[in-house]
């Protein structure tokens, strides 16, 4: 049996491919060879009701399980960027998630890197209970080795997405309004929401109201009241909060991505598979996902809005293409 550990997993993209990784699972001719370790804050999906235990997401609960087990599993995966907290007897393998773990090191003196910085230092130390680390993208190879946690022969890149979800359910993009602007994500520093509102001011200061739907929740209240104060000046920004986000793709005309650093970047493929354009930050990550429509330089917010401007006065803009395919069943191999 394998053991999928994914303690440390509860919410965001993360969580979003821990569930359809186990619906897989669970469709699938292995079911049973499967055991998995869940955090107790992630929505356990209604199909999953044997082989699971929850614990609390301490270091020292997750010491103490893989102790008490540490002959009942012929493979262990962790999903959640972490190692095996002890040394196991069997292949042990880590998925690789976030970008900016790796990029601590570098940056390591910087205020905004400290706790991940601290989070990488963890993982070191149990760099050398992991024999493999899986990621999605080839940029994801190039961090690990410059980094020295492994070298390419142990990283392996098997990208994996719900490839079914989101498409052909939209609106073709002739019937849709192409001043209506998307961008679905938390508000971490990487996600570059400061250019991004900066560009729709520069919009606004030139006679150009464009539609922006975003997502920031509470734990960015200086991001919430930038938007109030923008949108009483008579910018167009929509604050979801929290949504699901079909009905935008399916609806809206454009993704914006600002985002300076991504691991992936699904809701690239989402937007693509939902008959969305995208214009994006010219960076590597995106074009190991996606094809853009458009792209921009993420840290000068006139080129932002020079882009957004662009995109609004040529719907026939390139359409987006996928680069990636969704690996999950070689995943699944893998692990069995």
């Amino acid at each position: 049996m394998t053991l999928i550990d994914a303690l440390y997993i509860n919410k965001g993209g993360g969580a979003v491919l821990l569930q359809y990784l186990i619906e897989t699972i669970l469709a699938g001719a292995h079911k049973d060879k499967f055991f998995f370790l869940l955090d107790p804050r992630f929505e356990i999906p209604a199909q999953l009701t044997t082989n699971y235990s929850v614990i609390p997401n301490k270091v020292s609960e997750r010491v103490k399980f893989y102790k008490q087990h540490r002959n009942d599993y012929t493979k262990v995966f962790c999903f959640a960027n972490t190692p095996p907290p002890i040394k196991m007897k069997v292949p042990a393998y880590t998925y690789m998630h976030n970008q900016k773990l790796l990029e601590a090191p570098k940056y390591k003196f910087k205020k905004m890197f400290w706790t991940q910085y601290i989070k990488y230092l963890f993982i070191k130390r149990y760099n050398s209970n992991t024999d493999y680390y899986i990621v999605q993208t080839p940029h994801m190879v190039k961090e690990l080795v410059e980094v020295g946690l492994k070298d390419n022969k142990h990283c392996l890149t098997i990208p994996f997405y719900d490839n079914k979800k989101y498409i052909g359910g939209g609106k073709p993009f002739a019937q849709r309004p192409l001043d209506e602007f998307v961008f679905i994500s938390n508000p971490s520093p990487q996600k570059n929401y400061p250019n991004l509102l900066n560009a729709w001011e520069y919009l606004l200061q030139n006679g150009h109201t464009p539609t922006l739907h975003v997502t920031i929740d509470h734990t960015a209240p200086a991001l919430l009241e930038r938007v109030r104060l923008l949108n009483e000046r008579g910018t167009k920004i929509v604050n979801h909060t929290y949504v699901d986000p079909r009905e935008l793709y399916f609806n809206c005309a454009y993704l914006i991505f600002p985002s300076i650093m991504e691991s992936f970047g699904l809701p690239l493929i989402e937007a693509a598979d939902s008959g969305m354009k995208i214009i994006a930050s010219d960076l590597p990550f995106v074009y190991d996902v996606v094809t853009p429509s458009l792209t921009f330089n993420p840290n000068d917010p006139k080129a932002i809005a020079n882009t957004v401007l662009e995109a609004i006065s040529n719907p026939n803009l390139h359409t987006p293409t996928i680069v990636t395919q969704n690996q999950v069943n070689e995943l699944v191999e893998l692990l069995v």
